[in-house]
């Protein structure tokens, strides 16, 4: 049994059966609990390869400046447009896929609040019609 449907279990008195419908209900819940752990991940791995093309872009910056220094020339830095335009040629796919993953995120976790507090609902129901039942 997964942490999730332990976590849904300590909900459940013994002897309650839940419907198919419910069992259903919990399996989709959990997995959307794992689907936000993979975009969590991919997260990490954009966030990463963000950080990693922005050093490279720094690095390759002042490569170019260190090596107008031992020419003897000037240096001249890439103007804001220009300098917009590389950070949006090389970050631009990058931020477009974060945004992206922030926005299903957002989503996800509003269905994943949603659905938990259906289940729980649920729960509490097939609770009420057990004791009831078994109160007869």
């Amino acid at each position: 049994m997964s942490r999730t449907a332990k976590g849904f279990a300590r909900l459940i008195n013994p002897g309650v059966v839940l419907n198919p419908e419910l069992i259903q209900k919990i399996a989709a819940f959990e997995a959307m609990v794992v689907d936000r752990s993979d975009l969590d991940t991919e997260l990490s791995r954009l966030r990463k390869h963000q950080e990693d093309t922005e050093d490279n872009l720094a690095e390759a910056l002042a490569e170019d400046e260190f090596q107008c220094s031992l020419r003897g020339q000037p240096f001249t830095a890439p103007t804001e447009e220009e300098f917009q335009a590389i950070l949006k040629n090389h970050l631009g796919g990058i931020i477009n896929k974060l945004a992206n993953k922030y926005e299903r995120i957002v989503n996800l976790d509003a269905d994943i609040r949603k659905l938990k507090g259906t289940i729980e609902k649920a729960i509490t129901a097939a609770n009420e019609e057990s004791a009831a039942a078994a109160s007869m």
